[in-house]
């Protein structure tokens, strides 16, 4: 049975595993942050196995595991950018006036919601 797993993947193309093997290559060379690396992984397996959310969920237990639970400032400014950057989306999105009064009021909540994560991440990235 082994034997049939080795040879499969001896038989099977590597095109796809060169491509992420020379941008991990090209990353480590150019002294990439190693987070960076890990998403850049993340993002490649969630392509090649179609399971969408594979990647943001690698992610997010990124952010919470090494940026909240161990202190580490990379991932945590990494959720800061994200949070910004879906926040200026909504912003955007609330101030063309192409929505309902129902729908402003969820997309100003939803800017609230980012504007309050966001504290609370750049007050634990403060305090570490």
């Amino acid at each position: 049975m082994s034997e049939n797993i080795n040879q499969n993947l001896i038989d099977m193309p590597h095109g796809m595993q060169e491509e992420i093997k020379m941008k991990l290559l090209e990353m480590v060379q150019q002294g990439a942050d190693p987070f960076d690396m890990l998403y850049e992984v993340a993002h490649f397996l969630e392509n090649v196995s179609a399971e969408r959310g594979y990647a943001q969920h690698i992610i997010d237990n990124i952010h919470t595991i090494y940026g909240i639970a161990l202190d580490n400032k990379k991932p945590l400014s990494d959720e800061i950018n994200d949070l910004k950057a879906r926040r200026d989306k909504i912003q955007a999105s609330l101030s063309s006036g192409n929505f309902s009064t129902e729908e402003n009021a969820r997309m100003d909540f939803a800017i609230k919601a980012h504007e309050r994560k966001i504290a609370q991440l750049e007050e634990l990235l403060k305090n570490n």
